[in-house]
């Protein structure tokens, strides 16, 4: 009977906690073990679960179990646990260094202890610096990183008309995949706006 008390309010977790369609986020539920010395009365009907909207939303969830045949309910604390995977330094990483695959790992981490975006795949860091000193077990968000770091020298992409003309270029700013920064034309000394598009090579529109 405490089993069966402890399973339902598991299974009642279950039901109405998920992860949503990240693929990335996988959800742990465990129902505290019913005290054995408490006494239970028989049940004719299934049991009943409940618990507040307020409840579900913490990590700690109060579900009430209840009997209707015998008019008698119990309180089960179910502890729910939502781990993330996250790419993370494996050792201490210096500022300035191309991120290897070597140097990153994937591990899951409770989604609690984030505080910000974060990568799920290492490939994803492919061509990627760090911009301060990162510490083993660190996760990797894109704050401490530059695909193309001030300073850097690049190719600058413009489609004109289905074709494309490229120019040399020196970045006055960091960015990372998709920013738009400030880069200056080597050969005209023109200042212009381009997204970064990989870690040696930005954009321009025409």
């Amino acid at each position: 009977m405490h089993e069966r008390i402890r399973m339902v309010a598991e299974d009642f977790v279950k039901t109405r906690i998920s992860a949503g369609d990240d693929q990335n986020i996988s959800t742990e539920v465990k129902a505290v073990a019913v005290d054995q010395r408490i006494r239970i009365a028989p049940c004719e009907t299934p049991f009943e679960a409940s618990a507040s909207d307020n409840s579900l939303t913490q990590r700690n969830v109060t579900v009430r179990v209840s009997c209707p045949s015998s008019n008698w309910f119990l309180y089960v604390m179910v502890n729910v646990q939502q781990m993330q995977k996250v790419v993370v330094a494996k050792q201490a990483v210096s500022p300035g260094e191309l991120l290897s695959e070597n140097q990153l790992e994937v591990v899951n981490l409770d989604v609690n202890q984030l505080r910000g975006s974060t990568y799920s795949t290492i490939g994803s860091l492919a061509g990627a610096r760090s911009k301060r000193r990162l510490r083993a077990g660190q996760p990797i968000e894109p704050s401490l990183l530059c695909y193309v770091c001030k300073g850097d020298s690049v190719v600058i992409t413009a489609n004109v008309s289905g074709l494309q003309i490229k120019a040399s270029g020196v970045a006055e700013e960091d960015g990372n995949i998709g920013d738009t920064i400030r880069i200056e034309n080597t050969a005209s000394r023109r200042q212009i706006d381009a997204t970064v598009i990989s870690a040696s090579e930005v954009a321009v529109g025409i």
